[in-house]
């Protein structure tokens, strides 16, 4: 008995150092899970913190250079203008009068608005005869129209792709000149000195008509109301609507296919679903694939786009700001405005600066 005894307790023994021996053998497994999850936790806020700029970030240039010598900005240079497609490459001297730098103009008049679907028009006077004409061997097309700064204008637009290259004035103080489009300029042309230069000495016009979306920010306890948003380009041959639901959002884009299609600083873009959104006129209306993941509406008339759809976004489309009525917006946007950012300004241009409206800051596409 007492040997049998001894075999149990022995027995037991060996159970019980098993059963501790399966515990430690187990117990890493569950760790693993916390550990992967601190892991990617970590990676996710470093990504984040790669990902962004601070919202004290104004543009490139600033980050990029040491010194420019701001004294000693040229009265010329040599640009280097190209389309999105590129079937429109060629080059312009821009020059100032009396040596002075050359000028840069803002225009927020509707007209400008509407055909950049941007912000506002950027512009520098080059000689007239340095923009390529229609019927040569660059595939130009023209949109006559009126801007309230101008006067009477042709607008000068690749007929391949629809990126804005230039204005051309029919009289008045420049008369003989032509305005090419920033938007369309190689950053790398433009000398450091005159970028510097340029984001800060601009002449302004129309700045009665500045466009409200522009500088607005989320004020509390927006996001509220549904609205109804009416659009369309510049020619007035497509027209939309879309509904805007729990509050107006948004993204203010500087990558540089925005820049060369609207030939200015960049696009904004509202997100709408599908279902929300609707065509009330469509007859030079034409949906074009502009990039590996995305499509755009194109006025096939006067070149101006629209949207974008996203290949990952199938239910949503996404309305651009510069085409919006301001009739259809709320007097005070930044009370309906749930979420407004700054995304791609990794591809900012060097002549702009960003606005203090301490905003989200990504470098790509958020």
């Amino acid at each position: 008995q007492q040997q049998q005894q001894q075999q149990q307790q022995q027995q037991q023994q060996q159970q019980q150092q098993q059963q501790q021996q399966q515990q430690q053998q187990r117990q890493p497994t569950r760790r693993a899970p916390m550990l992967a999850r601190a892991a990617f936790i970590g990676f996710g806020l470093r990504a984040l913190s790669t990902s962004m700029y601070t919202n004290s970030f104004r543009g490139l240039l600033h980050e990029n250079s040491t010194a420019a010598d701001l004294t000693n900005v040229p009265a010329r240079a040599d640009l280097a203008v190209r389309c999105r497609c590129g079937k429109c490459a060629f080059n312009v001297t821009v020059h100032g009068k009396a040596g002075s730098p050359p000028r840069l103009l803002r225009c927020h008049c509707v007209a400008c608005r509407r055909y950049h679907t941007s912000a506002f028009a950027t512009l520098t006077p080059v000689d007239k005869a340095e923009i390529p004409a229609a019927g040569g061997e660059v595939p130009i097309r023209s949109h006559a129209e009126a801007c309230r700064s101008l006067g009477a204008v042709e607008r000068i637009f690749c007929g391949k792709c629809s990126s804005v290259l230039a204005t051309v004035p029919s009289g008045g103080e420049h008369e003989g000149s032509a305005l090419l489009a920033l938007g369309c300029v190689d950053d790398a042309s433009i000398p450091e000195a005159l970028a510097l230069h340029w984001q800060e000495a601009f002449e302004e016009r129309c700045v009665e008509s500045v466009a409200s979306w522009w500088s607005a920010v989320p004020g509390p306890g927006s996001g509220t109301r549904t609205r109804t948003l009416r659009g369309g380009c510049a020619c007035g041959g497509c027209r939309f609507e879309a509904v805007s639901k729990e509050g107006l959002q948004t993204q203010h884009c500087y990558c540089k296919l925005c820049r060369r299609l609207s030939g200015s600083v960049g696009q904004t873009w509202i997100p709408a679903l599908d279902e929300d959104f609707r065509w009330t006129s469509d007859e030079t209306l034409k949906l074009v694939r502009t990039s590996g993941h995305g499509q755009r509406h194109m006025c096939t008339r006067c070149g101006g786009v629209l949207t974008i759809v996203y290949d990952s976004q199938p239910d949503e489309i996404w309305p651009v700001a510069g085409a919006l009525d301001d009739e259809s917006l709320p007097e005070d946007i930044g009370g309906e405005l749930s979420r407004a950012i700054h995304i791609c300004c990794s591809m900012m241009q060097p002549w702009y600066r960003l606005p203090l409206d301490d905003l989200p800051r990504l470098r790509f596409p958020g």
